[in-house]
């Protein structure tokens, strides 16, 4: 080999799959060509930088790039399988809720949801049952006219809301 032969490439990469290795040398070959356009002796840069503390220097700036890819494409990989096995589970979850017949959602709506409109209603029928048991015909129709004038009372004056019994209003008397 001549002298003038630079041993730089083999010092810093091994072999044909050595990424880190090539890495380095195109590490060394920027700082080679800043040395030249800056008028370095170059013979001088080469001694330099064959020393094994420069080399070891390389090689670790190489690995600190060969990390930091590496790190960016696992980041980028797992990200990928975190959203897709957050979909999964969310189809899953979907899969899993309870898909119950419509008398058993009619009944959950019932006793939740309208309990106390359906309760009401059936309290007024037995109240009125109850006032059509125990009161004479003469109460009774008495009573069955207040209740409709009652229920048409909002209707009729044409605001929607109803207005308060005037005070000469027949009342039920037992």
């Amino acid at each position: 080999m001549s002298d003038q032969y630079n041993q730089m490439h083999e010092k810093l990469v091994k072999t044909s799959e050595d990424f880190t290795g090539m890495i380095a040398y195109s590490i060394y070959k920027a700082e080679k060509r800043e040395a030249i356009k800056n008028g370095l002796n170059i013979v001088e840069f080469t001694k330099l930088k064959l020393q094994s503390n420069e080399i070891g220097k390389y090689k670790r700036e190489a690995e600190g790039l060969v990390n930091l890819f590496l790190q960016a494409a696992a980041d980028e990989k797992i990200n990928g399988i975190k959203a897709e096995l957050a979909g999964k589970i969310n189809k899953l979850t979907l899969e899993s809720l309870p898909k119950d017949p419509m008398y058993k959602r009619l009944f959950r709506w019932h006793n939740f949801g309208s309990a106390g409109v359906v309760g009401n209603f059936w309290t007024a029928v037995i109240v009125a049952v109850f006032v059509w048991v125990f009161a004479d015909s003469s109460s009774w129709n008495t009573a069955k006219e207040n209740a409709i004038t009652s229920v048409k009372a909002p209707f009729i004056n044409g605001s929607g809301r109803g207005s308060a019994p005037d005070s000469t209003s027949a009342t039920v008397t037992p």
